[in-house]
């Protein structure tokens, strides 16, 4: 690949890509355990199995009336069918009693169906004619508007699989299922090298031929969305004793380095000399 100065030791980006991941020594990251509210955009070191169902018991999607719904069969606004209402469902707490043939609940949204029921007629779609008595205008099929036990999870499903990045709807079904802690991978760190005897601090005037470190604040942005935790360790001036005595500190404290600026084929571009002499 020539570039624009004909010469052809340049490569690819996907080339220079190939042989960074084919070269490079990965280790998997430290595994520790954080509070799912900590947790958020943190990768899964293990897989997440449900110990319950989720929900717990079957509940109603909207308000209206829980009913045995062949109750409900052939009803219509000119031929309803006539229901007695036996009792009205609390919310946050389980019915202790059985619906039979001919009986509905009241029952509000997320209310628990109490037995002998299978679904619920939207309150719009009733005529309630006294505290005793309640008109069905409309048909429901067995399960209508009924979220039922174990649909969105059952025990011993697998949630979420290790390497899995959790986002908020990841936590909101880990707190549904009572999981407070979670074993998760250490965000890696990553330290930003600057160089170039012509950067300066971007608080700094500049002088003719100067320009402000741009690079370290764009890359620290870029490794927080993926997920890393950038150290900016300065700007270092194009001397080679300098550069690796830098190179080397951030390796001992960091597990990826990223340096900015030597990439050129100058002669004072070290860059490269001390990623060698660094094996």
């Amino acid at each position: 690949m020539r570039d624009m100065l004909g010469r052809e030791e340049l490569i690819s980006v996907e080339k220079a890509l190939e042989l960074l991941l084919k070269s490079t020594p990965f280790k998997t990251p430290a595994e520790i355990n954080l509070p799912i509210e900590e947790a958020y955009g943190m990768i899964l070191s293990r897989d997440t199995i449900s110990s319950e169902n989720l929900p717990g018991f079957s509940r109603s999607t909207v308000d209206g009336f829980a009913v045995n719904s062949s109750d409900t069969f052939g009803a219509t606004e000119t031929l309803p069918s006539y229901l007695t209402i036996k009792a009205e469902i609390l919310m946050g707490q389980e019915p202790d009693y059985r619906i039979e043939k001919g009986e509905v609940a009241k029952i509000a949204t997320g209310g628990m169906l109490p037995g002998g029921t299978d679904a619920v007629v939207m309150l719009e779609h009733t005529q309630q004619i006294d505290e005793k008595m309640v008109e069905i205008l409309k048909p429901v099929a067995p399960g209508e508007n009924v979220i039922q036990a174990g649909e969105d999870a059952q025990r011993g499903d697998h949630i979420l699989k290790k390497g899995h990045r959790l986002r908020p709807q990841d936590i909101g079904a880990l707190a549904g299922l009572g999981i407070t802690d979670i074993s998760v991978y250490q965000k890696p760190i990553v330290s930003i090298v600057s160089t170039g005897d012509e950067i300066v601090a971007v608080h700094q005037q500049l002088m003719p031929g100067q320009v402000r470190d741009i690079n370290s604040y764009t890359l620290s942005g870029l490794i927080f969305l993926a997920g890393g935790v950038p150290i900016r360790k300065g700007i270092f001036k194009d001397t080679y004793d300098v550069l690796r005595d830098i190179v080397a500190e951030s390796l001992r404290d960091s597990d990826m380095v990223l340096i900015s600026g030597g990439s050129s084929v100058g002669t004072k571009d070290l860059t490269a000399k001390v990623i060698n002499e660094m094996g």
